[in-house]
């Protein structure tokens, strides 16, 4: 089939090592239009050069491949989707931008030994409280969709009752990109609530928590690392260390709802034991 192009003269022409050819191919985004049944070499039409070349481009914009997927379907079935897509991740990688400013601006005052201007941490005592709670191991990008399943599984168990606490993440582990937590999802409740189908219920001792009152801007991920770094680092923290209880991020508004310099939630860290 000589209007076909072999993988390495493919690869020469769309700028693709022939190991990134083999993920796209194993993976589905980039399947060769022939595969010899005997030799198994694989050979793409020159009218997949565009398509190659695409791809490279937005894995240069650190697109994932996931949504670099779903980006070349919309393109072959709906353009315009394809473009409110982009304009999407365009949003998105702005605001990531921003973040990394924040972040390393927080980083700037560590190594100077600066208080940080950004953060301004206070001190409270949170009674003993009735939770329901949701608890799941995830990685990062699995965190929204489990966020939605809490709050609606939440919502439908207490029905008319109202909470009595905020919606909250508790962070038993590291929640990344590599690390699956754990993470849990809890609402105080009245005592009498008690457990249904995926929804437990427990008690958590009061406590005295150091926190900050971030804005939605902070809250993006990375500026957030910033904000976690700063209540861990605090002078409020570093007196009263070992504290039994898991980090957590308190919200005061939904994210969907407000605007980037509006306040969404506090970043807390329960403190253990006065030191005598």
């Amino acid at each position: 089939m000589p209007e076909l192009l072999g993988s390495g003269e493919f690869a020469r022409r769309s700028r693709l090592s022939p190991k990134a050819l083999r993920l796209y191919d194993k993976i589905g985004l980039l399947r060769p239009a022939y595969v010899d049944p005997v030799n198994h070499y694989r050979r793409y039409s020159p009218d997949q050069i565009a398509t190659a070349r695409l791809i490279t481009m937005l894995r240069g914009i650190e697109m994932s491949l996931n949504e670099i997927g779903l980006l070349l379907e919309e393109q072959r079935t709906q353009p315009d989707r394809c473009i409110v897509r982009l304009d999407n991740f365009s949003r998105a990688m702005g605001s990531r931008y921003q973040g990394s400013l924040t972040l390393l601006q927080h980083i700037y005052e560590s190594l100077g030994k600066e208080d940080s201007p950004m953060f301004t941490i206070h001190t409270r005592h949170v009674p003993e409280r009735h939770f329901l709670s949701i608890q799941r191991r995830l990685r990062a990008n699995e965190t929204d969709a489990f966020v939605r399943e809490a709050k609606s599984a939440f919502a439908d168990h207490l029905r008319d009752t109202k909470p009595s606490g905020p919606f909250t993440l508790v962070f038993h582990g590291i929640v990344s990109n590599e690390s699956d937590g754990p993470l849990e999802a809890t609402l105080a409740c009245p005592d009498d609530v008690g457990p249904a189908g995926v929804i437990g219920v427990r008690t958590e001792e009061a406590h005295d928590e150091a926190f900050t009152t971030i804005t939605k801007a902070q809250w993006d991920y990375p500026a957030i690392l910033a904000a976690y770094d700063a209540v861990a680092c605090s002078p409020e923290a570093a007196a009263r260390p070992n504290g039994r209880l898991s980090c957590r991020e308190v919200y005061l508004a939904e994210p969907a709802s407000i605007n980037d310099d509006e306040l969404i939630c506090d970043i807390a860290f329960p403190l253990g034991d006065a030191i005598a």
